[in-house]
């Protein structure tokens, strides 16, 4: 007896997380609102529509349903939609927001301390060359209303996926992820990320035909699309910036006052104040090991990851006389479409 009331009781929970999980897809996250605002120097407006045919239950090549209307849109930018929130001036505004009187600027893990954002001497924005006229502006990059919400319809009533249950974190080792029955090259492992409530929805997708081999332990790009940052002058023009590109950090939009070394994006997780510091030669300094640092996709081959969303620091540290110029600060996607 007291075997299955504990078996019955975890069964809740469980179908009360899940229950939870779901319920985002289709709602706002409250926490988002708080990082970055709707009212940005973004105007984009793609199609929010995955625009599945009903009769996707019919067509025999799943393998080009899935890719063209999941994952090329997440990974070509045509799903995702940036918001920025309220630029902050200058470091020590930054030190001084409620934030950092909340968290400090040490983490306490076990009995380690780990600097956090608000520290001045160990944290990411410690090496900061103009203090006092850089600027930090909270950026979010997140899944479109209309795709989040037919993400699940288009799985489990297009593609008759499997819907597998939700796992806590994200990290996992992929194989461990699959059962004894996956076919490496045939079936598809999809995980859909929420980094704010640390949990992963898993779906598997039987004989898609996706790859020819077992990739799991090869990362593949996750990007296609371009994320630039354009500082606008008084003027109107685009006057300096940088672009994330699928490889690298690029002036390939910037040729005039190409801002390569003091523009940075460094990701925020709003459940981890410590974040490891990278340098990396590609990507300049940045917070987080995904590649490139603005794809929601985490491509493994045979297992794939979206992340709802991604939260973000951008820094641009410039001095003051480069400070006056402005006007605003826009956010623009390039893609192939």
């Amino acid at each position: 007896m007291k075997f299955i009331i504990k078996n019955s009781i975890r069964y809740i929970i469980f179908l009360l997380i899940a229950s939870s999980f779901l319920d985002f897809l289709k709602n706002d996250n409250l926490s988002l609102k708080t990082l970055a605002s709707d009212n940005t120097g973004v105007d984009i407006n793609f199609g929010d529509s995955i625009g599945v045919n009903q009769n996707i239950k019919n067509l025999k090549n799943r393998k080009k349903i899935y890719e063209k209307e999941i994952i090329e849109k997440v990974k070509g930018g045509m799903a995702i939609d940036p918001r920025m929130g309220k630029a902050i001036f200058g470091i020590n505004s930054f030190f001084s927001e409620d934030y950092c009187r909340e968290i400090g600027e040490y983490s306490i893990i076990g009995t380690v301390p780990y600097p956090t954002w608000c520290n001045r001497d160990s944290g990411p924005f410690s090496n900061v060359d103009n203090p006092n006229s850089v600027i930090i502006i909270p950026l979010t990059l997140e899944l479109k209303a209309g795709f989040k919400e037919n993400l699940i319809d288009t799985l489990s009533d297009g593609l008759e996926a499997d819907y597998i249950g939700v796992i806590k974190g994200s990290s996992h080792t992929p194989t461990k992820l699959t059962g004894p029955d996956f076919k490496f090259g045939q079936d598809q492992l999809l995980g859909i990320v929420d980094h704010s409530k640390k949990l992963m929805l898993l779906y598997q997708i039987n004989d898609a035909g996706i790859y020819q081999k077992n990739q799991l332990n090869k990362f593949i790009k996750g990007s296609s699309y371009v994320l630039a940052i354009d500082l606008i002058n008084k003027k109107g023009e685009i006057d300096g910036g940088v672009s994330f590109t699928e490889n690298k950090k690029s002036c390939v939009n910037h040729f005039k006052n190409c801002l390569l070394n003091n523009i940075h994006l460094m990701e925020y997780q709003v459940k981890n104040h410590s974040p490891e510091i990278i340098n990396d030669k590609n990507w300049g300094i940045t917070t987080g090991k995904i590649s490139p640092p603005h794809a929601l996709l985490e491509d493994y081959g045979s297992f794939q990851k979206i992340f709802l969303s991604r939260n973000y620091y951008v820094m641009i540290d410039i001095n003051e006389k480069q400070l006056k110029k402005l006007s605003r600060i826009n956010v623009r996607k390039i893609t192939n479409e």
